[in-house]
């Protein structure tokens, strides 16, 4: 309680590194699970201020901040808002508290999380994507990328090497003795994507969002796309990929095959105004959903090795996983090509 407390008078103090000489008051924003959030009221205006909470590393948050203000440099090529770093008098885009943590104050935009699309919506929301995908391939950064490509499976918790995947989905501790099937399943698609990465390491490379989602979103009261937010993820990847974790989220495998095709159709139609695959990239496509979808557990994993998440949570993700890849393998292919 001391913590929260203490975080609590941290956050309310945090505006005046923005303001020295200006009142503020502060409202609570909902966060996710990688940072807290609050609204910050100043003289009329409103400025989302973010308390980073995955990671401490400063180097992170400066690529991040110099993405979206080279995205900002190009507004005009977009129909959506993106937040901007707000500087503060001495230039700087962010703030150390003491004890490590990192803040950074945003500009605002008013919207809301969208619940499910509609498919009369897709179309707009895969041009928006292919819009900011466009953008992106145009800046180039004399920063390193901080994050790994999806593909550097390897890289995603440092707990989870490729050795230690094979241990748990071969031989899982007993509390996860009834999922041993479909760890099985989940570790074979984790070896065909380890032995393609070479050639998707061939394939064209810009930065990417990397997680653009419905929680990314905002959506304004005549249902259009107001923003994409949290680049917190930015990093340099296979181009392609962006599509594939944008699909990944369409793809429900408790829907008819019929109605996901009309609805990836939907969207690649929008995405493709903007950005033209390769048959290369179109033909990886399903392997990089099944990607995005194994990154998933493989985070979850080490969440759990860190006890972080329970035993329940880990069970609910190696479900899905052994679900969704399963059904990719059935479906994904003729999901994806039947109308290119």
């Amino acid at each position: 309680m001391a913590t929260e407390h203490n975080v609590d008078m941290q956050l309310n103090e945090l505006p005046a590194y923005w303001f020295p000489k200006r009142t503020w008051t502060l409202r609570e924003g909902v966060g996710g699970m990688n940072n807290t959030t609050r609204f910050v009221e100043v003289a009329g205006a409103t400025y989302v201020l973010r308390l980073y909470e995955t990671h401490r590393d400063s180097s992170k948050i400066a690529f991040e901040h110099r993405v979206l203000l080279e995205l900002g440099r190009r507004q005009h090529e977009l129909d959506f808002a993106i937040p901007q770093p707000l500087k503060r008098p001495n230039g700087e885009t962010m703030v150390t508290l003491p004890g490590g943590k990192l803040a950074a104050l945003f500009t605002y935009t008013e919207g809301e999380n969208p619940g499910a699309f509609a498919l009369s919506q897709l179309p707009h929301i895969g041009k928006a994507v292919g819009q900011l995908s466009a953008a992106l391939s145009r800046i180039e950064l004399d920063l390193k990328p901080e994050y790994a490509p999806y593909y550097e499976i390897e890289q995603i918790h440092p707990r989870c090497t490729p050795d230690a995947i094979r241990t748990f989905c071969e031989q899982p501790p007993g509390p996860f003795a009834k999922q041993k099937g479909e760890l099985a399943y989940i570790f074979a698609r984790y070896m065909a994507i380890y032995e393609a990465i070479p050639f998707i390491r061939s394939l064209p490379h810009q930065l990417v969002h990397g997680d653009i989602n419905g929680s990314n979103m905002l959506i304004d009261d005549d249902g259009q796309l107001a923003a994409i937010l949290d680049f917190e993820f930015v990093t340099r990847d296979v181009r392609v990929m962006e599509l594939a974790v944008c699909l990944s989220d369409l793809i429900d495998p408790s829907r008819s095959e019929s109605e996901l095709r009309h609805q990836c159709d939907a969207f690649c139609a929008g995405y493709r105004q903007h950005i033209q695959l390769s048959d290369a990239e179109m033909r990886v496509l399903p392997l990089l959903i099944e990607l995005r979808r194994l990154d998933v557990f493989i985070h979850f994993l080490g969440r759990y090795l860190d006890q972080i998440d329970s035993q329940a949570v880990l069970i609910d993700i190696i479900q899905s996983t052994h679900e969704k890849t399963k059904w990719l393998q059935l479906h994904g292919a003729r999901l994806l090509f039947a109308h290119q």
